[in-house]
């Protein structure tokens, strides 16, 4: 009997000691909310998702609350609801979307974690950064706020290598003159051939890139406007660049609302369109049978130009918790590190941000892709792509007026009015 109690008391002593070690694991456990856009059940959107899901498995002390949108601009919605009614969110991956709502409001607040300071004191999180994060998101007072794990890169466009070569284009045009006229023999070709094939068909954003291009062109090599990453034009500028484009109209698919970058790949897929105006990570969304390459948007003068940016990424809040804020700064880390910024490359076809993942070394796996970044690495003048030189309201005046324009509905002298009204700094007259 005495044998049988001595038993049940070590037997319970051993059990508090238990529960008390699991309740000490469960209390070192801390969890963080990550917000994010890649809640679509697209391909890279998985990829994204599992990428975010196997932090956990590195980190297990860190429990991750991950809460994602089908598209940026949903989940900035989703976010500044919950900050509105106090709940801010650990980590949000913006994808480029909130630049002037979100980013700023959060800022303005101090909801917004200064990165400096952990940078300054950690350098492999420091060479884990982009330098054109640092170029373009710092701001005045030395701050940082946010950091992209992947790079923009664009401003040029894929072609068809067949059609080029079926339309007697035998050279890569360097002039929108030249450009203009590859245009017209793709046409000539398709109505002589009954090939039903039309030179190209951007989205309003492909415009865009086209806009910022000329513009950069008209100021002259390496101009003021571009470098500081402002679009400071005047109206003579505007209507000049609007002008050259009616052009290029002549040659595509007629614009619409409905018309999104979804339908020009599949264009370029069923093979429609001769050239697909698209940043390198349309590699990825291309017919792998298909034979394509990239080329730069013309400049001229001996010289190219193409995009470099990086967007607005994550922002971490400042939620003044300690350990949730390195929670997040590890997060930050892990998605920058080599490793997954090798996943995010070969999985999504995306531009790693690290600066140590060197593209030379994946040409093998990835041909298509590293001949693109190849292409805009080599250009000798650099811009930044339209979400960082204009305003998202700028870029719904495009995106409404610029069909109308072209169809003579619309003076350049009201859209620029329309792009004036809409601009934070006051454009010249």
């Amino acid at each position: 009997m005495r044998k049988s109690k001595r038993i049940f008391i070590i037997c319970m002593i051993g059990a508090v000691f238990f529960l008390s070690g699991c309740s000490e694991r469960k209390e070192k456990q801390v969890e963080i909310t990550v917000m994010h856009g890649w809640g679509s059940t697209e391909m890279d959107h998985k990829e994204m998702q599992k990428i975010y899901s196997d932090f956990q498995k590195k980190y297990p002390d860190i429990s991750l609350n991950l809460i994602a949108m089908p598209t940026g601009k949903e989940m900035v919605e989703r976010a500044e609801d919950r900050i509105l009614v106090g709940d801010l969110p650990d980590v949000i991956f913006c994808g480029d979307a909130g630049k002037e709502s979100l980013y700023q409001f959060m800022i303005e607040n101090e909801l917004a974690l200064d990165l400096m300071p952990y940078i300054k004191e950690d350098k492999e999180l420091l060479h884990s950064i982009a330098p054109s994060s640092m170029e373009y998101w710092k701001t005045r007072d030395g701050k940082l706020y946010t950091v992209s794990d992947v790079l923009m890169l664009g401003g040029g466009y894929w072609y068809n290598e067949e059609i080029f070569r079926e339309a007697g284009i035998t050279s890569i045009p360097e002039t929108w003159e030249e450009f203009y006229s590859a245009c017209q023999k793709i046409q000539t070709w398709s109505e002589t051939s009954n090939k039903d094939v039309m030179p190209l068909g951007p989205t309003v954003e492909g415009y865009l890139y086209i806009t910022d291009q000329m513009l950069a062109k008209n100021r002259g090599r390496g101009s003021v406007a571009i470098s500081q990453n402002k679009v400071p034009m005047s109206q003579s500028e505007i209507c000049t660049v609007l002008e050259q484009q009616k052009e290029l109209w002549h040659y595509t698919k007629p614009l619409s609302k409905e018309y999104s970058y979804r339908d020009e790949t599949d264009l370029f897929n069923d093979e429609k369109l001769a050239m697909y105006i698209n940043g390198i990570w349309g590699a990825f969304m291309i017919d792998e049978t298909l034979p394509v390459s990239y080329a730069l948007l013309p400049f001229g003068e001996g010289a190219e130009i193409a995009c470099e940016s990086a967007g607005l990424g994550y922002l971490l809040g400042n939620t003044e918790n300690e350990k949730r804020i390195d929670a997040s700064i590890k997060f930050l880390k892990y998605m920058l590190s080599k490793e997954v910024q090798e996943r995010i490359l070969l999985k999504t076809g995306q531009m790693p941000a690290n600066p140590q993942i060197t593209i030379e070394q994946y040409s093998e796996k990835m041909p298509r892709f590293c001949q693109a970044a190849t292409e805009v690495k080599q250009a000798e003048i650099k811009i930044q792509v339209p979400a960082n030189l204009w305003n998202s309201a700028q870029m719904h005046i495009f995106e409404e007026y610029l069909p109308v324009f072209f169809q003579e509905e619309m003076s350049g002298e009201v859209f620029f009015q329309l792009l004036e009204r809409n601009s934070q700094n006051r454009l010249k007259k």
